[in-house]
């Protein structure tokens, strides 16, 4: 746990910049930390600023829960003198919303917050000097959940711990006239059996001090880069507009096209559901085809029969009515028989249409298998037709799933852009407008300020950084 609290502490200087090794060289001091706190058993003591002829300086500062010194080393050996620190530091807890002592919240559950608060004391030319604070906690994955941080992030994550860390800068808003800079680290998450491991706190004012200032010397230049930044930001949030519009276009239409293949995949799938009594109405048919032209066919042989019948019938009566002679006494006998002729004629004649219609019928009866075949072809068509829209319907529903999350995404990245510039960018196009000269020549002499401070307890150190280690709860 030990060494996981120091990678965290150098990972946490290094996003700062040139720290990084600093914090290293420091970190192999903290692997001989034991109960009595770090470098607690050094007996030699430093009680004035006696030079020690070194070319960097680390402080160590042991403090009790709440952020309140009570120790100092320089090096390895503990400091007694009269001289402060040159920043103030402090832990404030809390518990489901209300303040809590560290010691109270021991082994406690519920939704913590934890602030640290960074401040600066030490003074040159009228000015703070800066330091940037960095605060690096380890977590117990078991005992910590939803975890949020204010000016923090997760540095890294074991599968027993998180590793975070917190960002601030102790002095600085009010000598640059500005109200941006993070002065605190807060951290909240949801606990049950709360404990916490120590907690280190890097104080350096390097970083500020190692500023360049070169790039404040045209500040027409600097303003332009700020507007050139506006604009593209604006380009860019136009941008976003466009493509939230066109995937809300895009949407609704996919939404439309997938309402419209459900309505398709369950009129296929009303159809399919007849398919079974479609096929089996038509094989009945097929099956009674060959009775049907049978039938047919007797009832076209029997009228050919009655038709020869009549003929031979009509070829009597003709030759009856030839042999009657044509005269006014057989007038009424020869009128008798020719109704009959007429009447034999005009069977004939509906017997032909009959036989002709059977003959045009049978002839017809061999399509009926086409027509199976056909219904077969339709029925299996029809089952193929609604799988595959079931499918598409399934594969458009999946379509409009992505293009909402996409959508969705758009949005927050739209409305992210929106928010970034009306709170970002526009505050410092104005910034740059109306403070920017009064603001880098603030910053000049905060950098002065930062590299005004050297040393805490040694005349002839090059740099000094502070390592705050706050005991466990």
């Amino acid at each position: 746990m030990k060494k996981q609290i120091v990678i965290s502490t150098l990972i946490g200087v290094a996003i700062w910049g040139a720290t990084a090794a600093m914090v290293l060289n420091t970190a192999s001091a903290k692997e001989s930390d034991n109960n009595q706190g770090l470098l607690a058993n050094n007996s030699s003591l430093i009680t004035t600023k006696t030079p020690i002829n070194t070319q960097n300086e680390t402080v160590y500062v042991m403090t009790d829960e709440n952020g309140n010194t009570k120790s100092k080393y320089i090096g390895s050996t503990l400091y007694s003198g009269t001289e402060e620190l040159p920043f103030t530091f402090g832990i404030t807890y809390f518990l489901n919303g209300q303040e809590i002592s560290a010691k109270d919240l021991a082994g406690k559950s519920g939704h913590v917050k934890i602030i640290f608060n960074y401040a600066s004391t030490a003074r040159y030319q009228g000015k703070y000097v800066p330091f940037v604070a960095i605060t690096n906690l380890v977590l117990d994955h078991a005992k910590f959940t939803n975890l949020r941080m204010t000016n923090g992030k997760l540095l890294h994550e074991t599968p027993d711990n998180y590793i975070i860390t917190g960002f601030g800068l102790a002095g600085g808003n009010a000598d640059l006239g500005v109200d941006i800079l993070p002065d605190n680290f807060t951290f909240e998450a949801d606990t049950t059996d709360f404990k916490l491991e120590d907690v280190y706190t890097v104080f350096t004012n390097d970083l500020i001090a190692d500023i360049d200032l070169s790039m404040l010397t045209d500040l027409d230049s600097v303003i332009n880069s700020i507007y050139q930044l506006s604009d593209g930001l604006d380009k860019i949030v136009n941008g976003a507009n466009e493509l939230t519009n066109g995937l809300a276009t895009a949407l609704d239409g996919t939404k439309t096209l997938y309402e419209g293949s459900k309505t398709l995949t369950n009129g296929l799938s009303e159809l399919t559901s007849h398919n079974e009594e479609l096929i089996a109405g038509v094989s009945e048919i097929k099956n009674l085809t060959p009775s049907i032209a049978e039938l047919m066919q007797e009832k076209i042989d029997s009228l050919n029969e009655q038709k020869d019948d009549l003929k031979n019938q009509k070829a009597e009566l003709e030759q009856q009515l030839a042999a009657i002679p044509d005269l006014p006494p057989y007038a009424e006998a020869r009128a008798t028989i020719l109704a009959y002729i007429n009447q034999i004629t005009a069977g004939i004649e509906q017997i032909d249409t009959g036989i002709t219609k059977l003959t045009t019928g049978l002839s017809k009866l061999p399509k009926l298998n086409t027509l199976y075949d056909g219904i077969i072809s339709y029925t299996n068509g029809v089952a193929k037709a609604a799988a595959g829209s079931t499918t598409l319907s399934n594969g458009l529903g999946a379509l409009v799933e992505g293009q909402t999350k996409l959508y969705q995404g758009a949005i927050t990245l739209r409305d992210g852009l929106t928010t970034f510039k009306t709170s970002g960018i526009d505050k410092l196009v104005n910034f740059a407008k109306n403070d920017l000269s009064r603001f880098t020549n603030n910053l000049r002499a905060t950098v002065r300020a930062a590299g005004s401070y050297k040393s805490f307890g040694n005349v002839e150190a090059k740099s000094v950084k502070f390592i705050v280690k706050t005991p466990s709860i």
